[in-house]
């Protein structure tokens, strides 16, 4: 399991010095990423993917689960209705349901590559102030070191928060 640490950077210059950090800690470049304004180029960091800037993972599960509910519901009424469909049995639900769930997931999930990540809505004003935000996948149980590390040796470096750790259970 991963967490997200989120930090936010002055530039790209400390934003190379932090990626450097963190290979030497031995995180794999794969799992570092930036993002910044768009008429400020990154050089040689990794930009943030589609994935980390946009909604897909959740909508893809919101529509996987609408789709299978309305696959459900498609089952259903094939059965209650056999003059449509001829004699069906109820052996046909389980198939709507995957097929309804896999279509809808996908459908959902193209259609939010489109939609901006709620998460990234807390740095809009600094990444557009010139500032560099780094999003860096770290194990579990290696969290705290990491973070320390990074807060330790640069004290340039804002520290933004965990996902999705950073939430309040009981107020």
């Amino acid at each position: 399991m991963r967490r997200r640490l989120y930090f936010v950077l002055p530039d790209i210059k400390s934003a190379q010095v932090m990626m450097n950090e963190l290979l030497l800690a031995r995180i794999g470049a794969n799992h570092i990423h930036f993002l910044a304004r768009p008429d400020k180029p990154l050089g040689d960091l990794p930009e943030a993917n589609v994935l980390e800037r946009s909604e897909v993972v959740f909508c893809a599960s919101v529509g996987m689960l609408l789709g299978a509910v309305l696959g459900a519901l498609a089952g259903v009424l094939a059965i209650m209705v056999p003059w449509w469909f001829g004699p069906v049995s109820t052996a046909i639900i389980p198939y709507t349901m995957f097929i309804g769930g896999v279509a809808s997931s996908i459908w959902a999930g193209t259609l939010a590559t489109g939609v901006p990540n709620h998460r990234l809505e807390a740095y809009k004003q600094q990444i557009y102030a010139g500032k560099v935000l780094m999003i860096v996948s770290v194990p579990l149980h290696r969290l705290m070191e990491i973070r320390d590390i990074l807060i330790k040796r640069h004290p340039e470096a804002v520290y933004e928060g965990t996902w999705p750790t950073d939430h309040v259970l009981f107020p």
